[in-house]
């Protein structure tokens, strides 16, 4: 089966595309093909969850950079919604919020942000109090909601917290200092914390001495 590449192009025009983006999308796909037909075990899907995390792999082992992987991504889940609505393919394989490659904020590294799934999971084994202190539900809760950096979150001093509205004042590099809204319940893990482990500390500072 030859990918339906003349097919999408049409879409991408009727869809308002400009021209220049139909272009991109195309030559995107067209590379895709290209690693489906060498690699692809089954040569009739035309695209599948593992072939894309195959090839998202591909392009990194390549030293693509970031921006570059990311725009053939995108193109990719374009391409899967073209597939969706057509019929090629029964599902939308793609999803741009986990998919796509992050980087930290002055930093060259990768950020791996963590699929609804993983959060479940995560969350899941916070609520164990068999395992999990309120010190530690304390720290993960803040580190998923409010993404504070760990150096950031040791040093948390409690007037630098404000329960109407409910917010976290951070000092960040350069003594920069930005407001986080905190959530309802990351609200009642540090009142736990406080109440029921540190009732007699002003603090909830050097969570990472225990």
């Amino acid at each position: 089966m030859q990918a339906p590449i003349e097919g999408f192009q049409i879409w991408l025009i009727e869809e308002g595309k400009a021209t220049k983006t139909v272009e991109s999308y195309s030559s995107d796909i067209r590379k895709f093909e290209a690693y489906r037909k060498d690699k692809a075990v089954n040569k009739e899907q035309l695209l599948t969850r593992f072939l894309f995390v195959r090839y998202n792999q591909y392009l990194q082992e390549q030293g693509f950079a970031i921006s570059t992987i990311n725009k053939k991504i995108n193109s990719l889940k374009v391409y899967n919604d073209y597939l969706h609505q057509s019929g090629y393919v029964s599902d939308n394989y793609i999803s741009l919020k986990k998919d796509k490659i992050v980087i930290a904020s002055g930093s060259e590294h990768i950020v791996t942000a963590l699929s609804e799934e993983e959060v479940e999971r995560f969350l899941f084994y916070l609520e164990d109090r068999k395992k999990v202190s309120y010190r530690n539900r304390l720290i993960g809760y803040l580190l998923l909601y409010t993404g504070v950096r760990v150096s950031e979150l040791v040093s948390i001093q409690l007037d630098q917290i404000t329960m109407m509205p409910p917010s976290i004042q951070i000092k960040g590099k350069g003594g920069k200092i930005r407001e986080i809204s905190l959530r309802k319940d990351v609200v009642t893990c540090i009142k736990e914390y406080i109440y029921e482990q540190r009732k007699n500390i002003n603090d909830i500072g050097s969570l990472g001495q225990g």
